[in-house]
C-alpha cells in the first residue's frame, strides 16, 4: 500500500505527467484538477491525525534516507499550497492551451508541497529545485528574458543555501532537522562553531530563502515572472511558491534560533537576527507597495503587490514573539487566499478583453458580475478591510509589533496599508466602474471553471475574516499555548480585542442604510471616462491626469530622486560587466594560438608540479 505521504507529495507530479503524455483537451484538464485535488483531499483525512501526533515517512535513495513528516506546521503549510493549487487547477482549465504548462504547473505544486514535508536537508533542497526549475519553465515559455532574471537569482540562491547546508554538515555532521537543531542547541552553549561562521550560514540562508519569498533587495525577479506566464498559474507562484521561502525564514528558528541567539545577542531588548528580518520585511512592505502604486498594467501591479505582501510575513516572523508567528502564519492562509483570488480575476480580465493596461478598461462590473463581486473580496481583503481575512492577519500582526515596542516597524504597517488601499482603489474604479470603451461593449462572463477556482478562493477569504478564531484556534495548537484568545469570532490579544462578528453586523447594517439612501434619495452625477484632476499642476495637454491613465503621476514626480535608484537596473549593470568580463577572457585565452595553448599547458603543469600534485 502506498504510504498517504507519498500520496500527497506525488499525486500532482504523476497527474502533471499524464496530462502531458495524452494531451488530449478536457481529458488532460480533469486529470490535471483531480491530480490538485488529492492533496487537498488527503490533508483534510488526516487533520484529526495530525492534531494527535506528528505522521513520519522516510524512503531510502541510493543511500539517501528521505524523511517526511505532516506534523501540525507542515501540515498547514500544505494545506494553504493544496487549497491555492486547486483553484489554480480550475483556472489552468480554461487558460492553459498546452499539455506543457499542466507538466510543469503541477511538477512545482509535487515541488513546494516537498518542501513543507521534508525533514532533512537532502530532500528539502530536492524539492527545493524540483519547484523551482517548474516554475522557471513555466516562465520560460512566456518570457525568456524574465525567465533568465529568475533562473540566475534562484541559482544564486540555491549555491547559497548548498553552501549553507554544507557547512551546518561539516560542524554537525548530519543532514536531518532534528539532529542539526539538538546539535546548535548544545553548541549554543559550548561556542564550537563561530559566530563568524554563525553568522556566514545565517546570510546563506537569508539569501537563499529571500530570494524565494522575493524579499528586497532580491525582489527583481518576481515582478516579471509573475506577470509573464499564465496568470492562474501566477495564482499558485504567488500565493504558494513564495510561503516556501517564508517556511524557510522560519525554518530558520527552529533549526538555528537558540545558536543564533546565543552567537548574535540583543539590539535593545530585540533578537538581533529576528531584528534583521523583521526590516527586511519592513523594507519590502514599503518599496513594493510605493512601486505597485504607480504601475499602468494590472499584471506589474499585482506582480509588486504579492512581493510586498509577503514582507508582511517576514516582518511578523521578524518580530520573534508569539504573536508576531501567529499574525505571520495567519497572514501566509490569508495573502495566499487574496493574493490567488486576484490572480484568477486578472486571468478572467486578460482572457475575456485581451487588456492588460488601466487605460483600456472600464465599466466591466456590469458584463462581468461575478468576476467582479470576488475582486471585491480580493481588494477588501488585501486592503485590510473588515470582515475579510487579511485584516484579522494584519491586525494581529500590528498587535504583535505595538507589544513588541517597535514603533517604527508598525508604521511600515500602516504605511503598507494605506499603499495597499490606494492601488486596489484605482483597480476596483478604473476596471470594473465608469464609461465602459466601445471595444468592451461584447464583453462576457468569464467561463465557469474559472469562475469555480475563484469562489474556492473566495470562501475562506469571507469565512476566515467573520470567524478568525477558526484559524487562530489551530495556530494555538501549532504554537503550543493560547497565543491568541478569545473564540471563533473574536480575537484577544494583550493589547487589544478584535470582535470580527460585531464588525460584520455593523458594517452590513451601515451597507444597507447607505444603499436605502442612494435608491431613495441620492443625487447622482454621471462622470464622463475623460473627467481630469490636475493635482494641483496646470492643466496643460501633456499633464492630463485620470483614474485611467498616470493617476499617480504627481506621486512618482514627488518619488522621482529615489525612483532613479533602481536594484533591478543595478543587477542588469552587474550582469553586463560579467557578460563582458567573460568575453574578454574568452577573446584573450581561446585565439586560435597553438603556441599560447601550449604555453597555458606550461603553467598548469609547472603550477600542479610546485603543489606537489606531480
Amino acid at each position: 500500500m502506498i504510504n498517504e505521504l507519498l500520496i500527497i507529495l506525488f499525486a500532482p507530479l504523476v497527474a502533471g505527467v499524464i496530462a502531458w503524455a495524452l494531451d488530449i483537451r478536457g481529458i488532460r484538464e480533469a486529470i490535471g484538477i483531480i491530480g490538485a485535488a488529492v492533496p487537498l483531499a488527503m490533508l483534510a483525512k488526516l487533520y484529526s491525525q495530525v492534531l494527535d501526533g506528528a505522521i513520519n515517512h522516510s524512503i531510502t535513495i541510493s543511500g539517501f534516507t528521505l524523511q517526511f513528516q505532516l506534523n501540525s506546521m507542515s501540515w498547514y503549510f500544505a494545506a494553504v499550497a493544496s487549497l491555492v493549487g486547486l483553484a489554480m487547477a480550475f483556472g489552468m482549465a480554461v487558460t492553459s492551451r498546452e499539455s506543457y504548462e499542466w507538466l510543469f504547473a503541477l511538477m512545482s505544486f509535487t515541488g513546494v508541497l516537498g518542501v513543507f514535508l521534508s525533514q532533512d536537508f537532502v530532500g528539502f533542497f530536492l524539492f527545493w529545485e524540483l519547484m523551482t526549475f517548474a516554475s522557471f519553465m513555466m516562465v520560460l515559455k512566456r518570457n525568456r528574458h524574465e525567465s533568465l532574471k529568475y533562473f540566475v537569482l534562484s541559482v544564486i540562491g540555491a549555491y547559497a543555501m548548498l553552501i549553507a547546508i554544507g557547512m551546518l554538515y561539516a560542524k554537525t555532521g548530519a543532514l536531518d532537522f532534528a539532529s542539526i537543531r539538538q546539535a546548535l542547541y548544545l553548541d549554543a552553549a559550548m561556542g564550537t562553531i563561530t559566530t563568524r561562521e554563525t553568522a556566514i550560514i545565517f546570510a546563506l540562508f537569508l539569501t537563499a530563502f529571500g530570494v524565494k519569498a522575493g524579499a528586497f533587495p532580491l525582489h527583481v525577479w518576481a515582478p516579471g515572472a509573475y506577470s509573464e506566464t499564465d496568470q492562474s498559474y501566477t495564482a499558485f507562484f504567488s500565493g504558494a511558491l513564495s510561503k516556501a521561502g517564508a517556511y524557510g525564514f522560519l525554518l530558520l528558528y527552529v533549526l538555528m534560533g537558540y545558536k543564533l541567539y546565543a552567537a548574535f545577542g540583543t539590539f535593545h531588548d530585540h533578537l538581533v537576527f529576528a531584528y534583521i528580518i523583521a526590516w527586511i520585511g519592513a523594507l519590502t512592505v514599503i518599496i513594493a507597495s510605493f512601486l505597485a502604486v504607480l504601475q499602468e498594467d494590472i499584471r506589474k501591479l499585482f506582480a509588486y503587490s504579492s512581493v510586498g505582501q509577503v514582507g508582511y510575513i517576514l516582518l511578523a516572523f521578524g518580530l520573534g514573539t508569539s504573536l508576531g508567528f501567529a499574525g505571520g502564519l495567519f497572514h501566509v492562509l490569508s495573502h495566499a487566499v487574496f493574493k490567488g483570488l486576484f490572480w484568477l480575476v486578472t486571468a478572467a480580465i486578460i482572457l475575456q478583453t485581451g487588456k492588460t493596461q488601466f487605460k483600456d478598461m472600464g465599466g466591466l462590473a456590469e458584463k462581468m458580475p461575478f468576476t467582479f463581486a470576488m475582486g471585491l473580496i480580493a481588494v477588501l481583503s488585501l486592503a485590510g478591510i473588515p470582515p475579510m481575512a487579511g485584516f484579522a492577519s494584519k491586525w494581529l500582526i500590528y498587535e504583535a509589533a505595538i507589544q513588541a515596542h517597535m514603533p517604527l516597524v508598525a508604521g511600515a504597517i500602516f504605511l503598507g496599508s494605506a499603499l495597499a488601499f490606494a492601488y486596489v482603489v484605482r483597480f476596483l474604479y478604473a476596471v470594473w466602474f465608469g464609461q465602459r470603451p466601445s471595444d468592451l461593449e461584447d464583453v462576457k462572463e468569464a467561463p465557469l471553471p474559472l469562475l469555480i477556482g475563484m469562489a474556492i478562493l473566495a470562501i475562506p477569504n469571507i469565512v476566515f475574516g467573520i470567524a478568525p478564531g477558526i484559524v487562530t484556534d489551530y495556530l494555538n495548537k501549532m504554537l503550543g499555548g493560547e497565543v491568541v484568545g478569545g473564540d471563533y469570532y473574536k480575537l484577544v490579544t494583550p493589547t487589544g480585542t478584535y470582535n470580527a462578528l460585531l464588525v460584520t453586523v455593523v458594517l452590513v447594517l451601515g451597507l444597507a442604510i447607505a444603499g436605502l439612501i442612494y435608491i431613495y434619495g441620492a443625487r447622482t452625477r454621471r462622470i464622463p471616462v475623460t473627467n481630469t484632476y490636475q493635482s494641483g499642476n496646470p492643466v496643460t495637454e501633456e499633464f492630463n491626469l485620470s483614474i485611467r491613465r498616470n493617476f499617480y503621476r504627481p506621486l512618482a514626480e514627488a518619488l522621482g530622486f529615489w525612483l532613479r535608484y533602481s536594484f533591478d537596473r543595478f543587477y542588469e549593470r552587474v550582469a553586463r560587466m560579467a557578460e563582458d568580463f567573460a568575453d574578454s577572457l574568452r577573446q584573450a585565452f581561446y585565439n586560435g594560438n597553438v603556441q599560447s595553448y601550449s604555453w597555458y599547458l606550461a603553467i598548469v603543469l609547472l603550477i600542479l608540479a610546485l603543489w606537489g600534485v606531480l
